[in-house]
């Protein structure tokens, strides 16, 4: 039994709920407790990637407003055990809400408790406090109408084009990056917007709308007929918080209305309070599949975060392995402002096919992501900072008193520059994997850097273009207005001038800025450091890899440290499931050649992946 750390940032731990192994986070109360815990049910999918940052901001502030919380991650989802493709997962994620509910109130004493739900998880808050009973007050924040509601919101997003992404199994639905299987739909479709009336879910219901599209004062007029005590109020910045993942935080207005809703019943004075610091049993790591999980904490005064996945070798475990892939560590780095996770939940699925094939795979927030805090206000211009690099070094530092030997970085878009930035700054940098990468260099304050920004808009390759010129309905589509002729026009001016601008440097024999990329990375092979580029076809990236490289990497074509491998017919992120199995049979077929030399040494150029051109 170990008390709890009342830092800000939370405690930790693993918890069995819902048939599955999930990962939560225990914020205890800080300073005069007030006698109530709240349980944050996170929203699903997409939604919950994009307000990860804002439910971490809520549970440190309602802490230090004097409230326990507890924030999980549901069966399947984030950080715990399973995937998307498992069943019918609906219930698992109302079961686990349930056993969380109860993990919190013989963690802190309290029989006073609140729930805190979004979008489809204020539909689960609303389904699981009914069946449990006793909930004093529930949040319902941008509640959705009911889970038929939330499904029809699914199809429509899936039906936006998406040029290569392969189709899902007949039933399934691929919406946003995350997958839906036909039994899970199934359940969302049953989800009523409200339990049966003799079921009651709290006594107290605070109804957060949206501010963009206000459409749950309906359901609040539906709590109150059932004689609730419910209050109605529009919390601002929604729409900004559902951008794509840039740590976008609540507002401070609507987060005051929260905590002062949440705190309108004092602790009755003759109740009394838990004794300080709670105390409960840790539990950091958890076993399944053929591997084991750790949630760790490193570098200076520990303040980073991450999850460590390594091959399950438990006492008494006889069975032998590669020397060279067991102490081979992979560190996956934040993409965007995306958490641990990695987009579309990549970087779990990855960190956890390769510690079954004997590896470790560490994937971790840089400060200012996730749950690696920051003393400073964070940026997105921060995620193109060589600022990076300390922490990436802490991590190699972290690894190496664990055995590790071999180091290889890994990252998808921005988490390509900070592995690419870190490889130059770290000898012990084995290799390095760069996906779909945009930007290696930064150097915004010469007339280069105009050219790099211009590599940032999200088009699609020139390759990509050259074809579409072939289709009939292009034109149509012209004609129509539908296609932005103006901005993929100065994006490809923009690669032609640097082009034609570098060509003219070398006709004049000058320094070519542009070149800096390639010597950078001719350096690191000389020294053995080994570069594995995967780039999706059509991605805008290929064009800004291809000007440093050459076309499909020819410029270094005859280094055996250095590889470019094509993925077919997927996106930026690597969003749908072959890509990602193949991503995942890659890697492992990358590593298995590098082992098979000795330290230092060229590596082969043998790879071989299936379904990828080269």
């Amino acid at each position: 039994m170990n008390p709890i750390n009342t830092q800000a940032t939370g405690q930790p731990f693993y918890m069995a709920a819902g048939g599955s192994t999930c990962l939560a986070w225990l914020h205890a109360a800080q300073g005069q407790p007030r006698g109530i815990s709240v349980l944050m049910c996170q929203a699903i999918g997409y939604e919950a990637m994009c307000a990860y940052g804002a439910y971490r901001q809520i549970s440190q502030a309602l802490a230090q407003a004097g409230f326990d919380v507890l924030r999980f991650d549901y069966p399947g989802t984030g950080d715990a055990s399973g995937s998307d493709a498992d069943g019918d997962r609906v219930p698992d994620w109302t079961a686990s809400i349930r056993t969380a509910a109860q993990t919190l109130t013989q963690i802190t004493g309290s029989g006073r408790l609140a729930l805190l739900g979004l979008r489809l998880g204020a539909q689960l808050a609303l389904q699981a406090a009914a069946q449990m009973g006793g909930v004093e007050r529930i949040v319902l924040w941008a509640p959705c109408k009911s889970g038929r509601a939330f499904k029809r919101e699914l199809r429509a997003a899936a039906a936006q084009p998406a040029t290569g992404v392969q189709a899902t199994p007949d039933g399934d639905i691929l919406s946003m990056g995350f997958l839906y299987t036909a039994p899970t739909l199934s359940a969302l479709q049953a989800l009523p917007g409200l339990p049966p009336p003799e079921q009651v879910c709290a006594r107290h219901v605070l109804v957060l709308d949206r501010d963009d599209l206000p459409q749950a004062e309906t359901l609040a007029k539906q709590l109150s007929d059932r004689g609730i005590d419910t209050q109605y109020a529009v919390a601002a910045g929604y729409a900004t918080l559902m951008q794509e993942p840039h740590q976008t935080l609540m507002d401070s207005q609507s987060l005051a209305l929260l905590t002062d809703w949440l705190a309108a019943d004092p602790l009755p004075a003759d109740r009394p309070v838990p004794d300080r610091p709670l105390q409960f049993s840790q539990t950091r790591q958890h076993h399944f599949d053929g591997l084991r999980e750790s949630a760790v904490h490193f570098g200076p005064g520990g303040d980073l975060f991450g999850v460590l996945a390594e091959p399950d070798r438990q006492a008494g475990d006889t069975t032998t392995c590669d020397t060279a892939a067991c102490d081979t560590a992979v560190l996956m780095l934040s993409v965007g402002g995306n958490y641990r996770i990695g987009p579309n939940r990549i970087y779990t699925r990855l960190a956890r096919s390769l510690a079954q094939a004997g590896h470790c795979a560490l994937r971790f927030d840089l400060p200012g992501l996730g749950d690696s805090p920051t003393p400073n206000e964070f940026s997105m211009l921060d995620l193109y900072s060589k600022d990076a690099t300390p922490q990436v070094r802490a991590a190699i530092d972290f690894l190496s008193a664990r055995g590790c030997r071999h180091f290889y970085l890994l990252g998808i878009c921005s988490g390509s520059f900070v592995a690419f930035q870190s490889a130059l700054a770290d000898e012990r940098v084995t290799g390095q994997v760069l996906m779909n990468s945009r930007l290696l260099e930064w150097r915004q304050a010469n007339p280069d850097g105009q050219w790099q920004e211009a590599m940032q808009q999200p088009y699609k390759s020139s390759s990509f273009y050259r074809r579409q010129l072939l289709r009939p309905e292009v034109y149509r589509r012209l004609l129509r207005g539908e296609i932005d002729v103006r901005g993929i026009s100065r994006r490809l001016s923009a690669l032609l001038v640097a082009r034609w601008q570098r060509g003219l440097r070398k006709l004049l024999a000058q320094p070519v800025l542009q070149d800096d990329v390639l010597s950078k990375v001719k350096r690191l092979s000389a020294r053995g450091t080994a570069t594995l580029l995967l780039v999706t076809e059509d991605d805008d990236g290929r064009d800004y890899l291809e000007f440093h490289f050459g076309r499909r990497g020819s410029y270094l074509r005859d280094d055996p440290n250095f590889k470019m491998v094509l993925v077919q017919n997927s996106d930026h992120t690597f969003t749908d499931d072959p890509a990602q199995v193949l991503l995942a049979a890659t890697l492992k077929t990358y590593l298995d050649n590098a082992h098979r030399l000795q330290k230092n040494r060229p590596l082969s150029n043998r790879l071989q992946a299936a379904g990828t051109s080269a």
